[in-house]
């Protein structure tokens, strides 16, 4: 319930493109009856025409979502001036001419330096997760490549044309690749800096508060139809996590 500043990644007068933070939902979605929803946020600030939504052309009915980003995880929303512009490129969406790069950290379970994902996946009926089925699943693909090694986890990426909720965490999962701080899929606790550093020293009446909250996965690259990339800054303490990683993960 705090303000919250945007960075505006791309913006060629129709299109428009928002860094998500985490803990919010693009659209609303009945498995996060409590997290703020970026686009109610955007139509409400537009329909009291605050002067920043004027400056940029921002009509009171506000910006209509094309791109999704999982609650749980940072990066570039794309977004549209008029409905029918996102209707379009909504549609355009399952014909590859979008691409989705991913980066996170991984205890890396499969050596190989590539592999491909294209288990189906579904919703599950009764819990907030997505589920691998054959029968009633979606298509969907993910390509992971792992990188360079920072204390026992590896870098590595995820690309897709089209993500569906949580593709990238559950198909890591399944590719031997599990995120770093994924407790859903992966099963993965959060990072303590007390389970890396031998002289941690805990600060008294406080708990300890995990390095990075939630999987360390952002999406990091959002190539438009048009050939534009839109490449995302790194999110808040992540440079912290990488940084702790290089002193202390390898001990």
């Amino acid at each position: 319930m705090e303000p919250h500043r945007l960075d505006i990644l791309h913006d060629d007068g129709e299109l428009l493109v928002l860094a998500k933070p985490q803990g919010v939902l693009v659209q609303a979605d009945s498995w996060y009856p409590r997290l703020p929803v970026l686009i109610e946020a955007l139509r409400h600030q537009a329909a009291q025409e605050k002067p920043e939504f004027v400056r940029r052309n921002i009509g009171p009915d506000g910006l209509w979502a094309v791109t999704d980003v999982d609650p749980e995880l940072y990066g570039p929303v794309l977004l549209t001036r008029t409905r029918e512009r996102a209707e379009e490129l909504r549609n355009a969406l399952g014909s590859g001419v979008f691409m989705f790069t991913y980066t996170f950290l991984a205890k890396v379970v499969t050596p190989e330096a590539e592999q491909s994902c294209e288990l189906p996946l579904a919703r599950h009926s009764r819990l907030p997760r997505m589920l691998v089925s054959h029968a009633t699943g979606k298509k969907c693909q993910t390509r992971f490549a792992v990188g360079e090694s920072i204390g026992p986890f590896h870098y590595c990426t995820a690309a897709t044309p089209f993500p569906r909720r949580h593709q990238i965490l559950l198909h890591a999962a399944e590719s031997g690749l599990p995120v770093l701080g994924d407790s859903l899929y992966a099963r993965q606790k959060p990072l303590l800096l007390s389970s890396m550093k031998r002289d941690y020293s805990p600060k008294k009446d406080l708990e300890e508060r995990p390095l990075y909250d939630g999987p360390a996965c952002f999406l990091s690259r959002l190539v438009l139809p048009d050939g534009i990339a839109v490449d995302t800054p790194e999110p808040p303490r992540w440079n912290g996590l990488t940084r702790q990683l290089e002193r202390h993960g390898r001990g």
